[in-house]
């Protein structure tokens, strides 16, 4: 789960040892390089600063790196300086994966935990940056013991990667000098995703066109210069089922195939859509909510007063409907549309049953997924679409 980042001592000199962690690379990096700076001075650097490539991915490589790690913290700096070690991207802290799920692996990475636990020799600091990382282990909780650990998290649900990515965007705004309207901050992370390090560089690249700052962002200036990030365009796959739109599905999904998507991942992600959809169906049948066509796509109104049990069966769900944004709340409203409830029920049931096939089957991935979203959005003519196969 998601944790803030987290500062048990000031950032600063308080500390001589800093792990950060997090599946953000872009927040992970700019906090390492603002540590960097703080702790080795420029003109030190090249004697001060010795960095150690934890990007690996054979076990020789993940005990090679863990063993220059220790050689350099046990090696004192030019003229009795301080030293900073920087074992950066350190890919093997993952146990789940290889080379972490190593058992030799495991044991190097052991020595160095006993070797935080024992505490740096004097004029030593290290610096441990990691995208994956068991926040069980004992190396994690070694750290958190004898330095800081600045969390940008992991493994969070889409709802709570979406808040956060709002929360970011609010101050990258600022930094660039940039304003826009709520409707025009749903387009943008519609299409960017939640990624920050893509959000910095569609937000320049918007500062850039507009020539001018301080500037209202408007809609059309999003969809004209904002491109769709990796993790949209996987959105961009569950918009095409729920719009029922054959030729968008084979469309993305081809796509993301190329960028070798996991089928399981991406039916995940289906039928997390066609579970939200299920719910606003519910709810349109029961008359708690009015959908609204409009210039710049649907509008939702829920009932108000919502009669109790409503209220109730809605805020028990792990996110309640009428809290997510309302550009959202309108685009996901007028895919349920296009489905009846007993539709709905058989596009899960179908999706389970994709799941079960994925992890069992000797038939491709790919045509398993494919042929199971086709024949969800199956039933309705969209002009340009393939022919529904044959069940």
């Amino acid at each position: 789960m998601f944790t803030r980042p987290r500062f048990p001592k000031l950032l600063g000199m308080a500390s001589t040892l800093h792990l950060i962690c997090g599946s953000d690379d872009f927040l992970v990096e700019q906090k390492a390089r603002q540590i960097v700076e703080t702790s080795v001075p420029e003109a030190e650097r090249a004697l001060g600063l010795e960095m150690v490539d934890g990007r690996v991915d054979t076990v020789d490589a993940a005990r090679a790196a863990i063993r220059q790690v220790l050689e350099a913290v046990q090696t004192a700096g030019f003229f009795g300086g301080t030293k900073l070690t920087w074992l950066k991207n350190a890919s093997f802290l993952s146990p789940l994966v290889a080379p972490g799920d190593s058992d030799t692996v495991k044991a190097t990475l052991a020595e160095l935990t006993a070797c935080i636990k024992a505490g740096l020799p004097e004029g030593q600091r290290l610096l441990i940056t990691a995208l994956t990382i068991a926040r069980n282990s004992a190396f994690f909780k070694a750290c958190q013991t004898a330095g800081e650990v600045m969390d940008f998290g992991g493994g969070e649900r889409p709802w709570e990667q979406e808040k956060l990515a709002r929360e970011r965007l609010e101050g990258l705004l600022g930094k660039f000098g940039l304003h826009m309207a709520d409707d025009v901050r749903d387009r943008f992370l519609a299409r960017t995703g939640t990624a920050t390090r893509l959000m910095v560089q569609e937000l320049e690249k918007l500062s850039l066109y507009l020539g001018k700052t301080p500037a209202e962002v408007t809609a059309e200036q999003v969809d004209a210069v904002v491109s769709m990030g990796r993790e949209a365009e996987a959105w961009d796959l569950t918009d095409a089922v729920g719009q029922r739109n054959p030729a968008n599905v084979i469309r993305s999904l081809r796509q993301l195939q190329t960028q070798d998507e996991n089928a399981i991942k991406l039916a995940a992600m289906v039928e997390t859509r066609v579970r939200d959809l299920l719910v606003l169906r519910q709810a349109i049948d029961q008359g708690w909510l009015q959908v609204r066509s409009g210039g710049r796509g649907a509008t939702c109104q829920w009932l108000d007063p919502m009669p109790p049990e409503a209220d109730a069966l809605l805020r028990a769900l792990p996110k309640d409907p009428r809290q997510v944004p309302p550009f959202i709340q309108g685009k996901n409203a007028a895919q349920a549309s296009l489905y009846t409830l007993n539709e709905l029920r058989r596009a899960r049931h179908l999706l389970i049953e994709l799941r079960e096939k994925l992890v069992s089957s000797s038939v491709s991935p790919d045509l398993l997924i494919e042929m199971a979203l086709l024949r969800i959005v199956g039933g309705r003519k969209v002009a340009g679409a393939p022919r529904r196969p044959a069940a």
